[in-house]
This record gives structure tokens, sequence and C-alpha cells, in this order.
């Protein structure tokens, strides 16, 4: 008999096996006690030998390398999909130990998987990881530690000095460059998730120090504003709103800082002090040479300025900054719509003669060719295509057609010049398809299919030895 079931467990499946303990268990208190007590005792240990086996097999995880180079240049370097893998499948084990309830060492597992993360990773990895491969396997191991780590942190049975223990060493973690250059290059937002570990393991008092050292370990990077935004929003839930703004005010040369501040005046219609801290926000950029920030000041003022409905500052607004940028489709629109219909022509005379025109060109298109588009006025679009377009092919094909019948002879002569220059100076397959694309557009001026077939007739004596633009012309 006893021989008989040996044979039946062998061959029975894991999953047979699994739900016939957790049906039995479910009708038989007693077996069910025994069951648990066993496991418990097996699996479920929180002495710290346990915790520090699973610690030093992820330290082993950290250890592979591979060499790259040649013989004469070699090197080691992590092998960090080596890494990835086995990393992945130590946290896949922590999930495992606690869905059975060993919450301190599925901890344990996540945070030493940050902890060799900090020792290994460096900037490097970014000059090899060509495909991005790497940086998307961290990522995703990131993530799986992340959500470890929180259910591990939330479970019931955690031990409240490793909770801490632990989280002074996600905090010790926080004080080195791996935050910054996992966050720089888009792979994990590491004190996101310090943050919330801290919401169930530190008093309110010591986040809001840890936020501190963070504001100063971040002091001259692009990220500090996060830190001071993540101190202010505690404070706000801890019902301190008076603090809350004097952090924000503190560090309010911070421009998403001021931003902030600014939209908050905003919505309590107190706008020339929100203009204010515009202008002291555009002083400051101009003092560092921010131009790009000096830009987006501007565009603020200009938003501040329609909130108030202040029609004439609108206006000065938004030619500044058609003018900073050399034309500006958006700007042109917003213009139009704020200046009165019958000053509307002598108005953009004037803008226009603000900026180089024909400086205004780049890769055949124009602002400036498309505002004549939009105006329909057809003199000034072909002067300036004239001015132009006769050296560029790009810009006949993109605005000769908007001319009008009137210039449209005129325009098929400047095409034929141009295309037999292209077809005398370059024999490629690039260019012939140019050529047609060319002759395409020619067809859609007055008079311009005609002038396409005789251009082409041209090119069939010229270059009949050339059967790959005769290909390219046929149908012409």
């Amino acid at each position: 008999m006893e021989n008989d079931i040996k044979h039946l467990i062998e061959v029975a499946s894991a999953a047979h096996l699994k739900a016939f303990l957790v049906d039995y268990a479910q009708r038989n208190d007693g077996f069910r006690r025994e069951l648990e007590a066993f496991l418990m005792g097996k699996y479920v240990s929180v002495n710290k030998k346990s915790i520090d086996d699973y610690c030093r097999q992820m330290q082993r995880a950290f250890k592979f390398t591979e060499d790259i180079g040649d013989r004469w240049h070699s090197f080691v370097i992590p092998d960090w999909g080596h890494i990835m893998r086995k990393a992945d499948s130590i946290l896949k084990e922590g999930s495992k130990l606690l869905e059975i309830g060993n919450a301190n060492v599925a901890a344990s597992i996540a945070v030493e998987f940050f902890v060799g993360l900090q020792d290994t990773y460096d900037e490097d990895v970014n000059n090899y990881d060509y495909e991005g491969d790497i940086a998307c396997g961290i990522s995703d191991c990131c993530e799986e530690a992340e959500k470890l780590l929180l259910n591990a942190t939330r479970h019931p049975e955690i031990n409240k000095d490793i909770l801490h223990t632990l989280t002074r060493k996600l905090n010790d973690i926080s004080k080195s460059s791996l935050p910054y250059d996992l966050g720089n290059y888009d792979i994990f937002d590491f004190d996101g998730m310090l943050l919330q570990v801290t919401e169930i393991a530190m008093s309110d008092e010591d986040r809001l120090s840890m936020l501190d050292t963070q504001i100063e370990q971040h002091a001259g990077k692009y990220d500090q504003h996060v830190y001071v935004e993540r101190k202010s929003d505690l404070l706000r839930q801890l019902h301190r709103e008076d603090e809350a703004w004097a952090v924000l005010r503190k560090y309010i040369n911070l421009p998403p800082i001021r931003t902030l501040i600014i939209n908050d005046l905003i919505s309590k219609e107190d706008y020339s002090t929100a203009v204010q801290l515009v202008n002291d926000g555009i002083d400051l950029a101009r003092e560092l040479n921010h131009g790009g920030t000096v830009r987006s000041w501007n565009e603020k003022k200009l938003e501040i300025y329609e909130h108030a409905g202040d029609l004439q500052r609108q206006i000065d607004m938004s030619i500044l900054l058609f003018v900073g940028e050399g034309g500006s489709m958006n700007y042109y629109h917003k213009l139009k719509a704020l200046v009165p219909a019958k000053e509307w022509k002598e108005f953009l005379n004037q803008l226009l003669d603000k900026i180089s025109i024909k400086d205004s060109f780049m890769f055949g298109h124009s602002v400036v060719a498309d505002i004549y588009v939009e105006e329909k006025d057809a003199d000034k679009l072909f002067e300036l295509v004239m001015s132009h377009g006769i050296k560029d092919l790009e810009c006949l094909n993109r605005y000769a057609v908007h001319t009008g019948q009137r210039y449209a002879k005129q325009l098929l002569e400047v095409y034929s010049q141009l295309l037999k220059q292209e077809a005398q100076m370059n024999v490629n397959v690039k260019s012939y398809s140019r050529i047609a694309e060319a002759m395409a557009c020619m067809c859609r001026l007055y008079g311009g299919k005609p002038a396409a077939h005789q251009l082409a007739d041209f090119f069939r004596r010229e270059y009949h030895r050339r059967p790959k633009m005769m290909e390219s012309i046929s149908k012409y």
C-alpha cells in the first residue's frame, strides 16, 4: 500500500498535488494546522541567516562580467544581460516567498537588488548600449524590485526593525549618483519609490528631513524642483499650508517652482504680481544666458495678459515672440485675430519688416512664404520665390503653384533652367527622382503639362543613354 502511494505521488503532477492539498486542508482543520506549521517552519524563516543567504545570492548575480574589445585593447565590463536574468529570477523567488508570508526576506531581496545596482552601474553603460537593451532590462528589473518592495513593506508580517534597516540602506543609496543617473536616462525613478517606502517606515519629520537632503543633493541639477515639489506636497498633506508655500518661495529661482507660484497668482487674478515674477525670471535667465528660458517666460507673460484681457499687451508680446522666432505661424494667427481687419495689411507689412525674409528659408520652406500663401498675396509670394527659388528646387515645388496664372510662364522657365542643370551635374537615381518630382509640380502650373513634355523630349534627346533617367520621366 505504501509503495502504491509513493508511485502515485511520483507520477502525479505538481499542480494536481497542490490542488489536492489545498482542497483537503480546507475540509480538515487538523491537517491544515499541521501543513501550516510545516511550511512556516521550513519556508517562512525570519532569522538573519536566511536574509543573508538571499542577499549573498543577489550580490553574486552582479558579479557576472564579459570581455570586450580585442587582444590589444581588451577590458572587462558587467554582463548586464546575464546579471538582469539572474536578478530577475531571484526577485521572482522573492515574490513567491512574499505570497507565503515572508515579507522580511522579500523586502531584503528587493533592497539588495538596488545595492548591487548602485555598486555596478555607471554612465559608461550607455557607451556600448547601442540598441538600448541594457537600459530596458535594468528598467524592467527596477520595476519588479519596486513592486516586490512596496508589496512587502505593506505586508502585515513585515518586521518594523528590518524595515527601518532597509529604509536606511535605501536612503544611503539616494545620496549616491545612482538615482540621478537612472532618472537622467529615463530608466527608473528611485527617489519616487523611496518616498512611498518612507510613508510606511518613517515619521513625518524624518520624511521631511530626507526630502531636505534630496533637495540639496540635486542642487544645480535639472530635477531639483521635483524634490522641492514633493516636500511642498507633503507639507500640504500634513495641513501645513504656510510652510508649503514658504518652501516654494525659498526655491523660486527654479523655473518650474516659479511657474507654480505664478499659476497660483493667475488663479487668484493677481496679474500684476504674476507679471513681476515673470520679469524677475527673465532677468535671472538673461544673467545665466539661458535664451530658451527667456522665451518661455515671455510666453508665460503672454498667457497672463490673455487671462487679464489686456489686448494691447497681447499684441506687443505676440510681436516680440514672432520676431524672436524669425517668423511664426502660431503668432501670425494670434496677431491676425487681435488686430482690427482694416489695420491688418499695414500692420503685417511692418511686422515682416522686422525679420530677415530671405534668411527665413530653410530646406525650401519659409514661414513668410506660408504667410503670403494664407494672405493670398501672389505678387509678394512670386517675388519671394524668385529671390530664393531660382537656386532651390524644393522651394519652387512647394510655393510656385500658389502664385497664380500670371507668373506661370516665368516660373516654368526657372524650372526648365534648374532641371537642365540638375541633369547635367548629377548622374544618379536620386537626382532622376528629384527631376521627375519637379516635373510633376510643373504640371500643376498653368501651361505646365506641355512645358514638362517639352522638357522631357529634350532629356530624351540629350540623355537617351541613361535608362534609369528615361524610366523616371517616361510618363511625360
